[in-house]
């Protein structure tokens, strides 16, 4: 299955009048099956985050861990489509004023920048950020929240880990991300609970591949996270809301795991800056998508992934024939009946 995909990305690209550069980041190999022909490993021109159609020069972000990795080059591509405020979250000053340096060329100063710095497992540390934010916004609720920070803990076998160590896991890749997406929540709630904002959410394949070894804490932890951002979107129906693999990157996390890792973190970068700035990316509001899958060939299924509920967690070969607000429905009728039972 995989071989023949790879096949048809050969055939497919050879027909595109793209750059080297382009051609040999997409005709690599992929690591994964992929939902679209085309697989990327680095950013191409419909998410470049330069081009008109994805300013946003009218937008406030808030990016966690954004001093260094796949933070960083985010908030470099939407200073590149002209945000105009970036505020970056992180535990080490040092690393966000170097990825502030970087956005005042990427915008040639246009963008202002606001450095917090905060441990997102710190309940109050990130209240305290958050409304840091807020004030050096003049008073508003970021546009757009890229929940980016996370780590990896707790290697080994179920047999191996120490539970300590495994729930250290949980400690940085849920109860973290929660506290940003609480914090906010709340914030949004008290000061415009009648604008719509945008969730990106950078959870991890591992949250939905079958198994990895060694990664029992990572893959787990991933999973609940992500499943924290599929309650996101429903309890928030207007806002826009995903969950975006970004690829396997080569981060220090990616480094300190040995994972092999051909995608650049331009990749993420620009699928981050489309999620936020493209009328399209409604069209794919509460799903879970990989950065490397080709977004105009994802759009051309469209229709296919409205009517069988695709890219999102579910239980393979159950309830295929119900889509998902029928679910949705039938779960929330079970709930109110349990309530009224106590």
């Amino acid at each position: 299955m995989l071989i023949g995909k790879v096949v048809r990305f050969r055939v497919h690209l050879t027909s595109l009048s793209w750059s080297p550069s382009h051609e040999v980041s997409v005709m690599a190999q992929p690591l994964f099956p992929s939902f679209t022909p085309t697989y990327h490993h680095d950013q191409y021109p419909a998410i470049d985050p330069s081009q008109p159609s994805l300013d946003c020069s009218t937008r406030t972000v808030l990016i966690t861990g954004g001093g260094r990795g796949i933070g960083q080059a985010i908030a470099v591509a939407f200073a590149k489509a002209h945000a105009k405020n970036i505020a970056l979250l992180g535990r080490t000053k040092s690393t966000l004023e170097a990825t502030a340096a970087l956005i005042e060329t990427a915008s040639g100063g246009k963008t202002d920048v606001t450095i917090v710095v905060a441990d997102i497992t710190i309940k109050e540390q990130v209240l305290d950020a958050l409304y840091t934010t807020i004030e050096a916004f003049g008073g508003d609720v970021p546009d757009v929240l890229v929940n980016n920070a996370g780590g990896l803990a707790g290697r080994g076998s179920l047999t191996e880990v120490e539970i300590d160590d495994f729930m250290s896991a949980f400690e940085l890749n849920v109860r973290g991300p929660l506290a940003v997406l609480q914090a906010y929540l709340r914030a949004n709630k008290k000061y415009s609970p009648d604008t719509p904002r945008t969730v990106i959410n950078l959870p991890s394949g591992a949250a939905h591949l079958p198994y990895a070894p060694s990664a029992a804490a990572y893959g787990i932890s991933k999973l609940a996270n992500s499943k924290i951002i599929e309650y996101v979107h429903h309890e928030n129906p207007s806002w826009n809301v995903f969950n975006m693999q970004p690829g396997v990157v080569a981060t220090d996390l990616a480094r300190e795991a040995g994972r092999k890792a051909p995608d650049s973190p331009e990749l993420p970068a620009g699928f981050a800056v489309w999620l936020a700035a493209s009328p399209d990316a409604r069209k794919l509001n509460g799903k879970f998508i990989w950065a490397n899958w080709d977004i105009n060939e994802v759009l051309e299924r469209i229709d296919e992934i409205e009517k069988r509920d695709l890219l999102t967690l579910t239980l393979k070969g159950w309830a295929e024939d119900i889509n998902a607000e029928e679910m949705k429905r039938r779960a929330t009728s079970v709930h109110r009946d349990a309530e009224r039972k106590e």
